[in-house]
């Protein structure tokens, strides 16, 4: 049990983050909805301000989670994810000043609170009710982050011995199914990347943005950290990409059709070799943020 645990959590921890957002909007009454339908089966809501209001707020949490979601491996628990040792203090120190900017941002939202609700008053004409508004409405806005150490489900003293035994099957199947999924999630980020350059840049037609080139660079840079499964395969392809990419500004290859060419078609090579490993790819989905080129 302890060996399992260890191989695993040597190498890192656990991350769990949250970050409430108010909603900004409530739901009808079944007397507010002019139907002639069983108000059973009708759920129907307002927006108590412009819903363009909190979008700043949004963009940072969205921004946030993007990053943990790129520096992460999930875990077979919902709102867990892994964090390699190496990267627990750059996600730390980034967190911090992703927080910091929503603190701000949402200052700035309680400043303006009473305007938008004045807005808001005109524009939902007697559907307005100020009782709706929160008086505190700071309150209602949050950004946190933990570590968490993994460890045995229990003691064989605080448990009874068929309990303790059940949980501990059961931790050594979620351990097991973890590595699985550690593996082929990492293959499969780094085939939507080599899939995304590919399509770019073969066809000259198609314009991309610097983060076509940045994010598989950041990628690869992590990999090292994320590898907890000692993927000896796609070490191998993703130094191959590395060398291929070192040195190449997104403006040379968008200058040099040459270059262009050159970098598709060892990019392929990769994907080929690539596709050969995949067998079924799981459903996660990159979620950076792209820079303007």
């Amino acid at each position: 049990m302890e060996t399992i645990s260890n191989n695993i959590f040597e190498r890192g921890c656990l991350i769990q983050t949250s970050c409430s957002i108010w909603t900004g909007r409530v739901k009808l009454p079944a007397s507010a909805i002019n139907v002639s339908a069983d108000p059973d089966f009708i759920r129907a809501s307002k927006f108590l301000i412009d819903k363009d209001c909190l979008k700043p707020i949004e963009k940072i949490r969205n921004e946030a989670k993007s990053y943990v979601y790129a520096k992460t491996i999930p875990f077979p628990i919902a709102g867990i994810m892994f964090i390699p040792k190496d990267l627990i203090t750059q996600v730390d120190t980034k967190l911090k000043e992703y927080q910091a900017e929503f603190d701000l941002a949402v200052e700035a939202f309680a400043e303006n609170y009473e305007t938008f609700i004045e807005n808001a008053k005109g524009n939902l004409s007697d559907l307005f009710n100020a009782a709706e508004y929160p008086h505190h409405i700071q309150e209602h806005f949050g950004f946190s982050w933990r570590f968490l150490i993994m460890d045995t489900p229990g003691q064989v003293g605080l448990l009874p011995a068929e309990v303790y035994e059940r949980e501990k099957q059961k931790f050594i199947q979620t351990i097991n199914e973890f590595q699985s999924n550690a593996i082929a999630t990492l293959r499969a980020s780094f085939a939507e990347m080599v899939d995304h350059i590919v399509d770019r840049l073969s066809d000259n037609k198609k314009i991309f943005r610097d983060s076509l080139i940045g994010n598989i660079s950041d990628f690869i840079n992590d990999f090292k950290a994320l590898n907890i499964t000692d993927d000896a395969e796609l070490a191998g392809l993703t130094d191959r990409c590395k060398k291929i990419l070192d040195g190449i500004d997104p403006q040379d290859i968008r200058d040099d059709e040459g270059l262009r060419g050159h970098v598709a078609r060892k990019i392929a090579e990769v994907q080929q070799s690539l596709d050969g490993m995949m067998v079924d790819r799981p459903t996660r989905k990159l979620r950076r943020v792209e820079d303007a080129a």
